[in-house]
């Protein structure tokens, strides 16, 4: 079969994230990862044109719906991959007393919220802000779940200049609005 060059750029995708998770640290992050990625809408519509015309036997049909496909989703596949290789790494080095933690349906639960929220960014800021959380959450449990959802919520309501001027005045409180904004617009 014949596949088209965008194929098999994800099927690299999917090779790399697959070396990256090799051994013991596939088996620690593989609910992680499947959590993230069964969160995201258009990571599944990859497949379901695929099994749509296989009945088909129409390859060239096929081939060209998953190059439309990849062009639409290029980016946000290099994306969610650099972001979930960020994540695993940054666990990975704390070692193995947060497996439990890192299995536990309540973590998962917010690595899909998570990932939902951070496809719906609007801003390589506001993902960050979503990795940092998650990685954090992961990691420690300082800060219990339901306020990490609160966090999840305030990222996609909010605009990145309201955490700047948040920031500014847990810094310096008292803090006047024209100090703010000399702080925020340099």
């Amino acid at each position: 079969m014949n596949q088209s060059p965008e194929v098999t750029r994800i099927e690299s995708f999917g090779r790399e994230l697959n070396d990256h998770l090799k051994g013991e640290k596939r088996r620690r992050y593989s609910r992680f990862t499947l959590a993230a990625l069964g969160s995201i809408p258009w990571v599944g519509g990859f497949l379901s044109p695929a099994a749509a015309f296989h009945a088909e036997k129409d390859q060239s049909r096929i081939n060209e719906l998953h190059r439309q496909w990849f062009e639409e989703h290029k980016e946000k596949i290099i994306k969610l991959g650099q972001t979930l290789a960020k994540i695993i790494d940054r666990l990975a080095s704390i070692g193995e007393e947060i497996e439990t933690r890192i299995e536990s349906p309540g973590y998962l639960s917010l690595v899909r919220k998570g990932f939902r929220s951070w496809d719906q960014a609007d801003t390589e800021e506001k993902r960050e802000l979503i990795r940092t959380l998650l990685t954090n959450a992961g990691a420690t449990q300082l800060c219990p779940d339901d306020l990490i959802r609160l966090f999840i919520e305030w990222v996609d309501t909010y605009h990145e200049a309201h955490f700047k001027v948040i920031r500014e005045i847990y810094k310096s409180p008292g803090i006047s609005r024209g100090a703010i904004w000399d702080n925020i617009s340099r």
